[in-house]
């Protein structure tokens, strides 16, 4: 054999080897156990049976088949098989997409979140209808009546802006002729003529100000002095009162403790002098009596105080009658 043949052969070989390694690492995603799921489009976008399915962006199934729908003919039914250990929840959705702007689109699902409930095999996949190039043109042409327009409204107020434009150049003219710089002139002249005449006064003001200022700032520091003595004051108010709270709430509850029983002293008092009132009258009336008979004692003592001494009185001195008389 010759060895231009040899090469032939060799380069055959490599090349059917390259084709098989090739097809066994571009389909080895597919392979293993499969489920089958259907989705619905309005627009297909050219899928067709055999096409790939992708799982967020991963090699994941093949379309199985692709027929208008039974129940809505307006729709197309995606019938679609995937592997098994790839998790289908309520939140996946399918939709039509491409690798790139001239890639061949293929079905995608998107994978959803963790938390969502699972789709059993058999079930329906929720569809987001891709965007057709017939869609992009009429959103361009839609963008460009508006910008139409809008150069439209641009341009209107434009022209406003340009007309006022002239006008306020129109005024600048009129503001910078001979008469009127002679005026500013005269008004500077006048205004420098003022402020001459006037900093003595604003420099004496300047100087009360500041020393007003030196003033309150000299205030406002003996009102934080003040202020922080306050503070104290009302903190260790606050502790006094903390620490003299419980000793009065025991004096405050001593003291009910014993008004509660005066109360019932006063009750009892009350009740024995209820009882005890007719005896009680009675020994104020014997007092009374008592008294009467202690005054009439001291008045018989005070007429005769012999009697103390003597039992029997002594009788009455005569008055003497004279001897003419007898």
């Amino acid at each position: 054999m010759s060895s231009e043949a040899k090469v032939g052969l060799f380069v055959i070989v490599a090349l059917t080897i390259f084709v098989v390694t090739f097809l066994s690492v571009a389909n080895i995603q597919l392979t293993g156990e499969k489920a089958s799921y259907k989705t619905y489009f309005a627009y297909i976008g050219g899928l067709d049976e055999g096409g790939l399915v992708r799982y967020g962006g991963r090699k994941s199934g093949i379309i199985r088949s692709v027929r208008p729908w039974a129940d809505d003919p307006t729709k197309t039914e995606v019938i679609f098989d995937l592997r098994t250990d790839v998790p289908i929840n309520r939140d996946s959705r399918a939709t039509i997409a491409s690798l790139n702007a001239l890639g061949q689109n293929y079905l995608e699902i998107t994978p959803g979140s963790i938390a969502a409930p699972k789709i059993a095999p058999g079930g329906t996949i929720e569809s987001i209808e891709a965007l057709t190039f017939t869609d992009l043109t009429k959103k361009v042409a839609g963008v460009a009546d508006k910008a139409v327009e809008l150069m439209g409204d641009i341009q209107g107020k434009l022209d406003l802006v340009v007309a006022d434009a002239d006008e306020l150049l129109d005024n600048l003219n009129e503001l910078t002729d001979k008469d009127n710089q002679e005026n500013v002139r005269e008004l500077l002249a006048n205004g420098n003529k003022l402020i001459a005449e006037q900093s003595p006064k604003i420099d004496r003001i300047t100087s009360q100000v500041s020393s007003t200022l030196e003033s309150v700032e000299a205030l406002m520091a003996d009102l934080r002095k003040v202020a922080a003595s306050a503070d104290k004051t009302v903190r260790n108010v606050n502790r006094t009162v903390d620490e003299t709270r419980e000793p009065i709430k025991k004096d405050l509850a001593e003291l009910e403790r014993t008004l509660a029983q005066a109360r019932e002293t006063i009750a009892e008092v009350r009740a024995l002098v209820i009882v005890n009132e007719q005896n009680i009258n009675e020994t104020i009336e014997n007092f009374r009596i008592a008294s009467e008979n202690i005054e009439l004692l001291t008045d018989d003592l005070r007429q005769r105080p012999w009697s103390l001494i003597r039992v029997k009185p002594k009788p009455d001195r005569q008055v003497p009658i004279p001897a003419a008389k007898r």
